[in-house]
């Protein structure tokens, strides 16, 4: 052996146990929560979903270990037209799964409000005002998510508009719902262009950085949904495009920033721009920065004002306001009430996240972290710009409710296939053809697996969810309350917690039955009701007989709610048909 090749062979022995060691990383984590118990949803989600995904991964990763199929990875060049294409064919796809896996559902309150919020919109109004006669039943109309919840004076989401504005535009043109399936065109468009530039010649590559992107079941299911992490994904990609171009692309990337960072949480687009500004300024490229960083002072300021105007619009608050009102009821909440859970529900989240990527991720991520310590090659922040958030994200927010796959990493996602793009091309110049036989192995045990086993558990979730809406909307009457008080997780295994995300009005309330949440509504309220008309009532023995919480317990304070007002007035409640 030539003394020269020594350095080579060493760093290709010592790799052939990274896929045997995050086998038994993973190893943990998984025997804890697959064994745990419990009255937690990322719990439930893990032992119904995840579960038998990272199972199948630890053992394919220790059978990858030191031994891969001798299969190889395309090597044509790919030109702008077959990604095109491509992109076309999986967009048409998604958008025909929101309607024949998913029923072109908001199922949860998150997704609702991006629906309700384009209804206010599309009414040139920043918040619907609300009549004086529903004011007091404000959070009962909307129970979640609410502008100025504890004082409302209009109706309209706490969430900046740019999802919802966006959707609503591309209404007028379109059917929404094949928005975000197009905004994963572009974002695969986008990421193709970064690939080129950072890859050049070397064509797989650039096949290992577009398989991770399109074989990513989080990827898939959120573009069905109106959840705005699609939007923050694919305009987070755009941005990185146009910065890496240079010259005047710029002017471009700070536009897209305008609208990514108003999107609907002001903290995404802006905590994954910062890296790249860093590693700028370390090559000395500071009048770039300072223009960047001036820009952003200026797109922040802005959106942190934008819900003061929609306040002020519907007769509340003054600009003067705007600050503080961001800093005391965003901000400090969020940095001061710690969970006591944060460490296993990130365990959880993550375990979630890679569930629902390609199986291939995990190794490469491992093998391209070391590239990292360079600081001027973009791995860098690439990576610790990822992993910034994930510990950002575990203190101050672990728990993400809803979410197919960890959907705070989603705009992180382009930066996450591109890193796996650089622990490729690491691995095939170690093991050769073994890193090919690796990436195709894992990633048609995600076509093949996973992904049809997780999007079909998210289509069997939402089946009584949907059957509960199509409940409630066929009813009649003035009025319908929903027994929205918290249930835990049932002896069946169903999921019920979050009844309350069927109470759904909309935001002008000309929908009729109007539909109220029973979690915060008082006595004298429901006796107000009862003055106006009739209510028919959804209780949990409704919810049991059509499938949802089927083992649910009853609710002592709505039924005894419900019989004190029964008294007073006898002809009051119907009963749901």
């Amino acid at each position: 052996m030539n003394p020269s090749d020594a350095p080579a062979t060493g760093a290709r022995q010592r790799l052939l146990g990274v896929n045997g060691w995050l086998a038994i990383a993973l190893l943990v984590p998984f025997i804890w929560a697959t064994t745990a118990r419990g009255d937690a949803f990322p719990l439930y989600l893990f032992q119904t979903q995840d579960m038998p995904v990272i199972g199948g991964l630890i053992a394919l990763l220790l059978l990858t270990d030191r031994w891969s199929p001798r299969w190889t990875l395309p090597t044509a060049r790919l030109s702008f037209g077959h990604v095109l294409a491509a992109g076309i064919a999986i967009a048409l796809l998604l958008w025909l799964g929101c309607y024949a896996l998913l029923g072109n559902y908001p199922l949860s309150r998150d997704e609702h409000m991006v629906v309700f919020d384009m209804g206010v919109f599309a009414h040139g109004h920043l918040a619907e005002p609300i009549a004086a006669q529903w004011r007091p039943f404000a959070v009962d109309l909307v129970p979640a998510f609410l502008l100025q919840e504890k004082m409302p004076v209009g109706l309209v989401s706490d969430y900046l508009p740019g999802n919802a504005a966006l959707r609503l535009i591309f209404s007028y043109v379109a059917d929404p719902a094949l928005m975000n399936p197009l905004l994963v065109l572009c974002g695969g468009l986008a990421l193709f262009d970064i690939a080129r530039r950072l890859f050049g010649d070397d064509s797989r590559a650039i096949w290992v950085a577009l398989l991770t992107y399109a074989l990513s079941a989080q990827v898939a299911v959120n573009a069905m949904l109106p959840y705005a992490m699609t939007a923050h994904m694919a305009l987070n990609l755009l941005w990185l495009a146009a910065f890496l171009r240079g010259r005047w692309w710029h002017v471009a990337a700070i536009l897209t920033g305008l609208i990514a960072t108003g999107l609907h949480q002001i903290v995404f687009h802006p905590l994954f721009v910062a890296p790249f500004l860093l590693w700028r300024l370390r090559d000395g490229h500071w009048r770039l920065v300072l223009a960047y960083g001036a820009a952003y002072a200026a797109i922040c300021g802005w959106w942190i004002t934008y819900p003061v105007l929609a306040s002020m619009q519907a007769g509340a608050g003054t600009l003067g306001d705007a600050p503080h009102s961001f800093f005391a009821d965003r901000v400090l909440p969020l940095l001061l009430d710690r969970d006591p859970m944060t460490l296993p529900l990130m365990t959880l989240n993550l375990l979630r996240f890679v569930a629902w990527q390609n199986l291939a991720l995990l190794p490469l991520l491992a093998i391209a972290a070391p590239l990292a310590l360079n600081t001027r090659s973009i791995v860098a922040p690439m990576f610790w710009g990822a992993l910034g958030a994930i510990l950002f994200f575990g203190f101050i927010l672990p728990y993400q409710g809803h979410g197919w796959g960890y959907r705070y990493l989603h705009p992180y996602l382009g930066s996450f296939v591109l890193l796996a793009a650089f622990g490729y091309r690491r691995l095939a110049s170690m093991k050769g053809q073994m890193a090919d036989g690796m990436v195709v192995l894992l990633s048609a045990a995600t076509l093949f697996g996973s992904m049809p086993h997780l999007v079909d558990r998210t289509r069997t979730f939402f089946v009584p969810h949907l059957a509960l809406e199509r409940f409630i909307a066929r009813q009649q009457g003035d009025f319908v309350l929903v027994d929205t008080e918290r249930m835990a997780r049932t002896t069946d295994g169903a999921w019920a917690r979050e009844v309350v995300d069927q109470v759904r009005n909309l935001p002008d309330l000309s929908n009729r039955p109007l539909r109220f949440s029973s979690r915060a509504m008082r006595q004298m309220q429901l006796a107000e009701l009862c003055r106006r008309g009739t209510v028919t009532l959804i209780t949990r023995a409704d919810m049991r007989s059509i499938g949802f919480a089927p083992n649910a317990v009853p609710a002592p304070h709505f039924d005894a709610m419900i019989e004190t007002t029964r008294r007073a007035y006898p002809r009051c409640f119907r009963k749901a048909d």
